[in-house]
């Protein structure tokens, strides 16, 4: 047992694909009670009943196998939940929804997950209303599970037996949506080469250009389809001239609300070299080798899925 804060900012280095097993559920009892369980690992076709912690603050990630968590008040035993009605034999007894770990941490940057832990019943309500409208994502892409696990598959050309490594466009998803939305290594990296290289502002003889001229000139350096070549020439002049571009002339050119990241920073009021920083992840959006794979694009799929469901809820609310 480990505080679930330590899984949820956890970046699962060697076993990527580790961070879809760590889930939450979200239990519903005979009584209609409902509350927010912790955290375990549940992997595909996991027993049903499933175990969980009971404490939203604490994670289970080993240890000896629970038959009867009945006589351990740290556990509770629950069923499944489907987007269907459920299953008579399960109206006295506890039923839960599934929901990942990181998921759920998402989430908080689209609705208060504290909100929803005191109106537990009308978030269920308002997802189940979205889903039953919509294919749950990857509840029957089992075949691309498996060809994912694998990385590669085998095929014939000219005669001969060949492996082709697997490419997202494979999936209808055209994203891996099995790389987790929450923790991408390569923007935490890019945060922390901008703290680290935050100047001082020096005054330059071109720093009294008129913002018009500067954006201007800056729009020809750096047009909005740019390329490695034009970022490049964006921060030497950048650093040459001192100009501060104004933030509109960057939400052109990078998607900057898939980049949770940004709000905590910009409300802790960190020092960082902002422009700097988003050179780097333009620079790394650019790269679409890199990008697939990142988890960027399942963020910005989970973070729509969460914006429909959003708007659901604050109907109920």
């Amino acid at each position: 047992m480990v505080p679930s804060k330590e899984v949820e900012e956890a970046e699962f280095e060697k076993y990527p694909n580790i961070w879809t097993c760590m889930c939450r559920a979200i239990i519903k009892e005979p009584d209609s009670k409902y509350f927010l369980s912790g955290i375990t690992a549940l992997e595909e076709g996991y027993p049903n009943p499933g175990i969980i912690p009971k404490n939203p603050g604490m994670a289970r990630i080993g240890g000896r196998r629970l038959e009867n968590p009945r006589y351990d008040d740290t556990f509770i035993r629950f069923h499944p939940a489907i987007l269907e009605r459920q299953p008579r034999e399960y109206k006295r007894k506890n039923v839960g929804f599934v929901v990942h770990a990181h998921c759920w941490v998402l989430l908080n940057h689209i609705i208060p997950t504290t909100l929803i832990e005191s109106k537990m019943e009308k978030f269920v309500r308002a997802a189940r209303q979205y889903w039953r409208s919509r294919e749950s994502w990857g509840a029957n892409d089992y075949p691309f599970r498996i060809l994912k696990r694998r990385q590669t598959r085998l095929r014939i050309r000219s005669g001969y037996w060949q492996w082709k490594d697997w490419d997202p466009k494979d999936s209808k998803y055209a994203c891996d949506i099995y790389r987790s939305p929450l923790i991408v290594p390569e923007v935490q990296r890019a945060i922390e080469s901008a703290r680290k290289t935050k100047k001082e502002r020096v005054q330059s003889r071109y720093s009294d250009v008129p913002l018009e001229v500067a954006i201007m000139i800056a729009e020809l350096i750096c047009p909005v389809d740019y390329t490695p070549a034009d970022l490049k020439n964006t921060r030497n002049m950048l650093s040459v001239l001192q100009w501060t571009l104004p933030d509109w002339f960057w939400k052109r050119r990078l998607k900057e609300e898939i980049f949770i990241e940004l709000n905590s920073l910009r409300e802790a009021n960190c020092s960082i070299d902002w422009q700097g920083l988003r050179l780097d992840l333009m620079g790394l959006v650019f790269d679409k080798n890199w990008y697939v794979f990142s988890g960027l694009p399942n963020r910005e799929r989970v973070l729509g899925l969460m914006t429909g469901i959003k708007s659901n809820f604050l109907e109920k609310c």
